[in-house]
Protein backbone atom coordinates (compact mmCIF):
# COMPACT_ATOMS: atom_id res chain seq x y z
CA UNK A 1 0.00 0.00 0.00
CA UNK A 2 2.89 2.31 0.89
CA UNK A 3 4.45 1.97 -2.46
CA UNK A 4 0.64 2.64 -4.47
CA UNK A 5 0.31 5.89 -2.27
CA UNK A 6 3.85 7.39 -3.16
CA UNK A 7 3.81 6.48 -7.03
CA UNK A 8 3.78 9.43 -9.05
CA UNK A 9 0.18 10.75 -10.37
CA UNK A 10 0.00 9.07 -14.00
CA UNK A 11 -0.15 11.55 -17.25
CA UNK A 12 -1.23 8.66 -19.35
CA UNK A 13 -4.63 8.16 -20.77
CA UNK A 14 -6.65 4.92 -19.06
CA UNK A 15 -7.92 2.35 -21.02
CA UNK A 16 -10.73 0.44 -18.89
CA UNK A 17 -11.42 -0.95 -17.62
CA UNK A 18 -7.90 -2.63 -16.64
CA UNK A 19 -5.12 -0.99 -18.09
CA UNK A 20 -3.97 2.43 -16.33
CA UNK A 21 -1.56 3.55 -13.97
CA UNK A 22 -0.15 6.04 -11.61
CA UNK A 23 -0.28 6.25 -7.92
CA UNK A 24 -1.12 9.25 -5.54
CA UNK A 25 1.85 10.95 -5.34
CA UNK A 26 1.64 11.26 -1.54
CA UNK A 27 4.77 12.45 0.56
CA UNK A 28 6.82 10.15 3.34
CA UNK A 29 4.63 12.30 5.56
CA UNK A 30 1.61 11.95 4.66
CA UNK A 31 2.02 8.16 4.11
CA UNK A 32 2.88 7.95 7.87
CA UNK A 33 0.73 9.70 9.24
CA UNK A 34 -2.19 7.69 7.40
CA UNK A 35 -0.26 4.73 8.51
CA UNK A 36 -0.33 6.27 12.51
CA UNK A 37 -4.31 6.77 12.07
CA UNK A 38 -4.00 2.80 10.80
CA UNK A 39 -2.75 1.81 13.86
CA UNK A 40 -4.71 3.63 16.52
CA UNK A 41 -7.66 2.37 14.52
CA UNK A 42 -6.33 -1.59 14.43
CA UNK A 43 -5.84 -1.05 18.60
CA UNK A 44 -9.48 -0.02 19.15
CA UNK A 45 -10.83 -2.44 16.60
CA UNK A 46 -8.49 -5.43 18.15
CA UNK A 47 -10.10 -4.61 21.82
CA UNK A 48 -13.84 -3.83 20.76
CA UNK A 49 -14.78 -5.11 17.69
CA UNK A 50 -13.53 -8.04 17.11
CA UNK A 51 -15.06 -9.84 20.58
CA UNK A 52 -18.11 -8.29 19.82
CA UNK A 53 -18.44 -9.76 16.00
CA UNK A 54 -16.98 -13.04 16.95
CA UNK A 55 -19.85 -13.35 20.20
CA UNK A 56 -22.56 -12.46 17.79
CA UNK A 57 -21.53 -14.44 14.63
CA UNK A 58 -19.08 -16.84 15.87
CA UNK A 59 -15.49 -17.51 14.93
CA UNK A 60 -15.35 -19.87 11.33
CA UNK A 61 -18.74 -17.62 10.37
CA UNK A 62 -16.38 -14.28 10.95
CA UNK A 63 -13.36 -15.86 9.03
CA UNK A 64 -15.46 -17.13 6.24
CA UNK A 65 -17.01 -13.32 5.36
CA UNK A 66 -13.96 -11.62 6.00
CA UNK A 67 -12.23 -14.57 3.40
CA UNK A 68 -14.75 -14.18 1.07
CA UNK A 69 -15.14 -10.51 0.81
CA UNK A 70 -11.34 -9.57 0.61
CA UNK A 71 -10.30 -10.97 -2.83
CA UNK A 72 -13.08 -8.07 -3.73
CA UNK A 73 -11.01 -5.22 -1.85
CA UNK A 74 -7.86 -6.63 -3.41
CA UNK A 75 -9.73 -5.87 -7.04
CA UNK A 76 -11.46 -2.57 -5.94
CA UNK A 77 -7.84 -0.60 -4.55
CA UNK A 78 -6.33 0.27 -7.51
CA UNK A 79 -9.32 1.97 -8.95
CA UNK A 80 -9.24 4.62 -6.35
CA UNK A 81 -6.71 6.48 -8.28
CA UNK A 82 -9.28 6.62 -10.75
CA UNK A 83 -11.27 8.81 -8.61
CA UNK A 84 -12.13 12.46 -8.49
CA UNK A 85 -9.71 14.34 -7.20
CA UNK A 86 -11.64 15.82 -4.45
CA UNK A 87 -12.66 12.04 -3.53
CA UNK A 88 -9.47 10.46 -3.75
CA UNK A 89 -8.60 10.73 0.10
CA UNK A 90 -11.49 9.55 1.27
CA UNK A 91 -11.25 6.54 -0.93
CA UNK A 92 -8.04 6.03 0.10
CA UNK A 93 -8.73 6.15 4.01
CA UNK A 94 -11.87 3.99 2.67
CA UNK A 95 -9.74 1.31 1.48
CA UNK A 96 -7.24 1.58 4.53
CA UNK A 97 -10.30 1.20 7.08
CA UNK A 98 -11.60 -1.73 5.10
CA UNK A 99 -8.37 -3.41 4.89
CA UNK A 100 -7.69 -2.98 8.91
CA UNK A 101 -10.60 -3.69 9.94
CA UNK A 102 -10.37 -7.34 7.82
CA UNK A 103 -7.11 -7.63 9.66
CA UNK A 104 -8.31 -7.49 12.85
CA UNK A 105 -10.92 -9.78 12.11
CA UNK A 106 -9.57 -12.31 10.05
CA UNK A 107 -5.93 -12.55 12.32
CA UNK A 108 -7.11 -13.64 15.37
CA UNK A 109 -10.21 -15.93 13.87
CA UNK A 110 -7.33 -18.12 12.22
CA UNK A 111 -5.67 -18.18 15.44
CA UNK A 112 -8.35 -19.17 17.36
CA UNK A 113 -9.70 -21.75 15.08
CA UNK A 114 -6.37 -22.88 14.73
CA UNK A 115 -6.03 -23.40 19.17
CA UNK A 116 -9.29 -25.19 18.57
CA UNK A 117 -8.19 -27.99 15.96
CA UNK A 118 -5.59 -28.87 18.28
CA UNK A 119 -6.76 -32.44 19.65
CA UNK A 120 -4.44 -32.33 22.60
CA UNK A 121 -2.30 -30.28 24.51
CA UNK A 122 0.68 -32.32 23.46
CA UNK A 123 0.82 -31.40 20.07
CA UNK A 124 -0.28 -27.74 20.56
CA UNK A 125 2.73 -26.27 20.45
CA UNK A 126 3.81 -27.47 17.44
CA UNK A 127 0.81 -26.56 15.15
CA UNK A 128 1.14 -23.44 16.79
CA UNK A 129 4.78 -23.17 15.23
CA UNK A 130 4.62 -24.88 12.27
CA UNK A 131 1.74 -22.17 11.73
CA UNK A 132 4.17 -19.68 12.86
CA UNK A 133 7.20 -20.54 10.91
CA UNK A 134 4.69 -20.99 7.66
CA UNK A 135 3.39 -17.18 8.40
CA UNK A 136 7.07 -15.82 8.70
CA UNK A 137 7.88 -17.98 5.79
CA UNK A 138 4.73 -16.26 3.67
CA UNK A 139 6.05 -12.92 4.84
CA UNK A 140 9.58 -13.10 3.87
CA UNK A 141 9.04 -13.79 0.44
CA UNK A 142 5.81 -12.32 -0.26
CA UNK A 143 7.08 -9.10 -0.49
CA UNK A 144 9.76 -9.88 -3.35
CA UNK A 145 6.89 -12.24 -5.43
CA UNK A 146 4.57 -9.24 -5.13
CA UNK A 147 6.88 -7.05 -6.04
CA UNK A 148 7.85 -8.69 -9.09
CA UNK A 149 4.23 -9.41 -10.23
CA UNK A 150 3.61 -5.75 -9.37
CA UNK A 151 6.31 -4.25 -11.98
CA UNK A 152 5.89 -6.71 -14.40
CA UNK A 153 1.85 -5.52 -14.56
CA UNK A 154 3.62 -1.89 -14.71
CA UNK A 155 5.65 -2.47 -17.58
CA UNK A 156 2.56 -3.51 -19.88
CA UNK A 157 0.90 -1.04 -18.23
CA UNK A 158 -1.52 -2.68 -15.97
CA UNK A 159 -1.58 -0.77 -12.57
CA UNK A 160 -3.39 -3.40 -10.67
CA UNK A 161 -2.01 -6.76 -11.73
CA UNK A 162 -0.30 -6.85 -8.22
CA UNK A 163 -3.43 -6.51 -6.31
CA UNK A 164 -5.81 -8.77 -8.88
CA UNK A 165 -3.38 -11.52 -8.55
CA UNK A 166 -3.44 -11.25 -4.71
CA UNK A 167 -7.55 -10.88 -5.12
CA UNK A 168 -7.56 -14.58 -6.76
CA UNK A 169 -5.30 -16.09 -4.27
CA UNK A 170 -7.45 -14.78 -1.67
CA UNK A 171 -10.53 -15.82 -3.26
CA UNK A 172 -8.98 -19.73 -3.57
CA UNK A 173 -8.74 -19.09 0.36
CA UNK A 174 -12.16 -18.31 0.58
CA UNK A 175 -13.18 -21.26 -1.37
CA UNK A 176 -10.97 -23.60 0.86
CA UNK A 177 -12.77 -22.61 3.72
CA UNK A 178 -15.88 -23.80 3.17
CA UNK A 179 -14.54 -27.90 3.86
CA UNK A 180 -12.90 -25.43 6.99
CA UNK A 181 -14.84 -27.03 10.80
CA UNK A 182 -14.86 -25.41 14.15
CA UNK A 183 -13.33 -27.68 16.87
CA UNK A 184 -14.69 -27.45 20.29
CA UNK A 185 -11.28 -26.62 21.69
CA UNK A 186 -8.50 -28.41 23.50
CA UNK A 187 -9.80 -28.54 26.64
CA UNK A 188 -13.02 -30.99 25.06
CA UNK A 189 -10.64 -32.75 23.33
CA UNK A 190 -8.01 -33.47 26.06
CA UNK A 191 -6.90 -37.11 26.00
CA UNK A 192 -6.96 -40.11 28.61
CA UNK A 193 -2.88 -39.95 28.41
CA UNK A 194 -2.96 -36.14 28.95
CA UNK A 195 -4.89 -36.70 32.40
CA UNK A 196 -2.96 -39.44 33.43
CA UNK A 197 0.63 -37.30 32.75
CA UNK A 198 -0.56 -34.04 34.42
CA UNK A 199 1.29 -33.94 37.77
CA UNK A 200 -1.83 -32.44 39.78
CA UNK A 201 -4.14 -35.39 39.14
CA UNK A 202 -1.41 -37.68 40.98
CA UNK A 203 -0.78 -35.06 43.86
CA UNK A 204 0.02 -36.92 47.09
CA UNK A 205 -1.93 -33.83 48.76
CA UNK A 206 -4.88 -34.71 45.99
CA UNK A 207 -4.92 -37.80 47.15
CA UNK A 208 -5.24 -37.98 50.64
CA UNK A 209 -7.84 -35.28 50.56
CA UNK A 210 -10.02 -38.22 48.74
CA UNK A 211 -9.31 -40.42 51.00
CA UNK A 212 -10.64 -37.40 53.79
CA UNK A 213 -13.59 -36.44 51.75
CA UNK A 214 -14.45 -40.01 51.44
CA UNK A 215 -14.12 -41.62 54.69
CA UNK A 216 -16.76 -40.86 57.72
CA UNK A 217 -15.67 -40.13 61.08
CA UNK A 218 -17.38 -41.88 63.81
CA UNK A 219 -16.35 -41.23 67.86
CA UNK A 220 -15.23 -38.10 69.58
CA UNK A 221 -13.46 -34.67 68.38
CA UNK A 222 -10.55 -35.98 69.78
CA UNK A 223 -9.95 -39.17 67.35
CA UNK A 224 -10.85 -36.58 64.62
CA UNK A 225 -7.91 -34.46 65.90
CA UNK A 226 -5.34 -37.30 66.40
CA UNK A 227 -6.17 -38.36 62.78
CA UNK A 228 -2.97 -38.03 60.23
CA UNK A 229 -2.85 -38.09 56.55
CA UNK A 230 -0.55 -40.26 54.90
CA UNK A 231 0.42 -39.11 51.46
CA UNK A 232 0.78 -41.71 48.74
CA UNK A 233 3.55 -42.05 46.15
CA UNK A 234 2.27 -41.40 42.63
Amino acid sequence: MPVFLSAPVSTETPSLPFKFTGGFGLSTKTIGFMLAVQGIYSMIAQLWLFPYVVRRFGTLTTFRFVIMVWPLLDFAVPYAVLLPKKLQMAGVYTCLITKITFHVLAFPSNAILLTNSAPSLLVLGAINGIAASTASLSRGFGPTLTGLIHTTGLKAGYNGFGWWMSGIICFIGAIQSFWMEEGKGRMDKSSDDDEESSPCLSSPIIEATTIVEDTTFFGSRESFDNFELTPTKA
